[in-house]
């Protein structure tokens, strides 16, 4: 044989023989060996083609063309946005949730002077802490109140401010006023209000930093997805996101810098943030909640491009488990290649619906790296679609299950952790009623004290060796936190009222004021 040859024969031999191979090739006496080839991206296929045993030949799968070995390639990688510490940066809305992240990246990235307006100013310790930790770094923050971008004066006025910084290098506009209703109740002052913060605002910046700001590198409008997809009830704001991205685009075809970008639903902060109740995952116009650290990574790419309108979402998908299955049962079927369940019979083992050695591998490791299913060899030979149905249920009974004592466990840790923080003590009592240890008086009328719904009794510990008689705390009870309106909180506290027979004295603050109404007028 020729193998024999090639273990025995001398150099000379060989030389001889794979001259002879060459040329059989070229003159094509010596013909290839049956074959089929797949692509890289179909391993899997390839996989399954050869575990059918039908195929004659060789089963191939091509990694790459032959010429690619040869070809110099530059080495791909991403560019970095860097602000220049000589200009100013203007955003508009920069107060707000998206605001202050933007800013606090630009700050990152270099920026020196940064000018944001708002319409409140500062209204909370937040953007307080924001501004103050900028300026222990050096950066110039300047901030306009009041000022209407879509004035002539006002955007002359928030242009010139920032000029006086240092040339402007980038504006972005973040402002939104969101008037939402079904269409048959729009009114024009719906459309105005939500144009006046985008739409008008953008076109007066549009104009007049033509002319004031000749040193503009980037102008950045905030768009939305609702305009690129669209959403129920948002038909005026998607209109005005509509209008500034044709400015944006205008202004790329007369050579000016232009950027629109159609934002899906954005978590962590602004105003889907606010609206997101325990932390829920909220489906708006077709997008989850896109973390805002992705947002950012994303704007660094859109700062660095030449298109004029771009989006970034995360698009609200069915979700699916391996092999594109949502659980156990499809999961098996699709490494079976059974398409349809209703024509398997569902007591049918594996082993006798056609599952070979390759086949039982795979579904092993399947489900043990997915399902945490471990299962002997024999066990998956015995294995049909109903025992598979049957762990299904049980997986989607044990998740429920787990989501509820999850969602119960994560509320009383809560309310725990608060209570720790606020109060030194631990031992906590969780009655409606606690008696505190004072300097009795039996002269003197019992007085109860009302602390604040987030407060608990022990919080007047140190007042408690002051008081010259009987004293107890009306406590809202720290393992039955929920939502009460003044008179069910009233009514929670009314048992213990009506066992005290002689006069009483309330002490309480402000906020409780009204509880101590309901309690008296009971």
């Amino acid at each position: 044989m020729l193998d024999n040859l090639f273990c025995t024969s001398s150099v000379e031999e060989k030389l001889f023989l794979r001259d002879l191979l060459h040329e059989g090739i070229k003159s094509g006496a010596v013909k290839p060996l049956t074959k089929t080839v797949f692509n890289k991206d179909e391993v899997e296929t390839a996989f399954r083609y050869m575990a059918a045993g039908k195929h004659i030949g060789k089963v191939i799968i091509k990694i790459c063309d032959e010429k690619e070995l040869f070809e110099k390639k530059p080495i791909l990688a991403d560019p970095r946005y860097y602000c220049d510490s000589n200009k100013t940066y203007l955003i508009l809305g920069g107060l707000g949730g998206f605001g202050l992240e933007l800013a606090d990246w630009l700050i990152i990235r270099g920026a020196k002077n940064v000018v944001l307006t708002s319409r409140t100013g500062i209204k909370n310790g937040y953007q307080r802490m924001k501004v103050d930790r900028w300026k222990s770094y050096g950066v110039n923050v300047l901030i306009i109140t009041g000022a209407d971008a879509s004035n002539r004066k006002d955007c002359e006025f928030i242009l010139n401010s920032a000029e006086k910084q240092g040339p402007v290098d980038a504006i972005f506009n973040l402002a939104v006023v969101l008037k939402d209703c079904i269409c048959k109740n729009q009114t024009p002052e719906s459309f105005e209000e939500s144009f006046r913060a985008k739409a008008r605002a953008t076109k007066m910046l549009d104009k007049l930093s033509r002319s004031l700001c000749l040193k503009l590198q980037h102008f950045v409008v905030f768009s939305s997805v609702s305009c690129g997809r669209g959403n129920a009830g948002q038909t005026n704001y998607g209109m005005a996101n509509s209008v500034m991205e044709r400015i944006c685009e205008r202004r790329v075809a007369d050579g000016l810098p232009g950027l629109a970008i159609q934002w899906g639903a954005i978590g962590e902060v602004g105003l889907i943030a606010d609206w997101q109740d325990n932390n829920k995952e909220l489906v708006i116009g077709g997008t989850l909640q896109q973390k805002i650290s992705s947002c950012l990574e994303k704007l660094e790419h859109f700062l660095l491009q030449d298109c004029a309108v771009v989006s970034s979402m995360v698009v609200a998908e069915k979700r699916v488990g391996a092999y594109g299955a949502a659980n156990i049962v499809e999961t098996v079927a699709n490494i079976m290649g059974v398409k349809d369940l209703k024509t398997v019979a569902q007591q049918t083992s594996l082993a006798e619906l056609g599952m070979d050695s390759m086949m039982a591998v795979e579904i092993k490791q399947t489900l043990e790296r997915d399902y945490d299913v471990l299962l002997t060899a024999q066990d998956i030979r015995n294995l049909n679609f109903a025992k598979l149905m049957e762990m299904r249920d049980k997986d989607l009974e044990r998740e429920k299950a787990n989501n509820k004592n999850n969602e119960e466990a994560v509320e009383i840790a809560g309310i725990h952790l608060f209570i720790r923080f606020i109060s030194d003590n631990n031992d906590l009592s969780t009655d409606t009623c606690v008696e505190l240890e004072t300097r009795m008086d039996p002269r003197r009328i019992k007085v109860f004290l009302l602390p604040d719904v987030k407060g608990c009794a022990q919080i007047f510990n140190p007042l408690a060796s002051k008081i010259r008689s009987t004293a107890a705390v009306l406590q809202y009870g720290i393992t039955q936190m929920g939502p009460m309106s003044i008179s069910e909180y009233a009514d929670h506290l009314l048992p213990v009222r009506i066992c005290v027979k002689n006069k009483m004295a309330y002490l309480f603050n402000f906020f409780l004021t009204k509880v101590f109404i309901e309690l008296k007028n009971v």
